[in-house]
């Protein structure tokens, strides 16, 4: 018994780096999300379409929102600054997640079809995503 209580209090601290690393995870894919997508806006507004480096882009988008998925397992919250709503009750946040991963997919699709009002569709419905998250999860301190 003694050897246990040891092993799993020697543990606690790995835990709480594990945490800190699904914490730290999740951070980086949405500060990516959100440079790639306005840099991704910016080449859509272009008169001249890059639609490689679009392809590019959107594939990058598109990784990321299906890793995010998994980075808010139960037990994750502490030190983050998702709000607890979150893990407590997650159904609207996963509808959220797959909305916005949705619209990395049709971006994605559209600029390899080379089609512009799709690619757009497929941006602003992401973004769109990203905003009613931020408002609903988000803590601001």
């Amino acid at each position: 018994m003694k050897k246990i209580l040891t092993t799993l209090i020697a543990a606690l601290p790995l835990c709480a780096f594990a945490q800190q690393g699904v914490i730290e995870q999740r951070q980086d894919a949405f500060s990516d999300i959100e440079s790639i997508a306005k840099k991704t806006d910016t080449l859509l507004s272009q008169s001249e379409i890059n639609w490689l480096l679009i392809a590019d882009n959107s594939e990058t988008l598109k990784a990321h929102s299906e890793q995010l998925a998994t980075l808010f397992p139960q037990g994750s919250q502490s030190g983050s600054k998702a709000k607890n709503s979150v893990w407590d009750s997650p159904e609207k946040f996963q509808q959220l997640l797959s909305k916005m991963d949705e619209g990395f997919q049709t971006l994605y699709q559209a600029s390899l079809k080379q089609d512009l009002s799709a690619a757009e569709d497929g941006l602003e419905t992401a973004q769109g995503t990203c905003r009613a998250c931020h408002r609903s999860y988000r803590s601001r301190w």
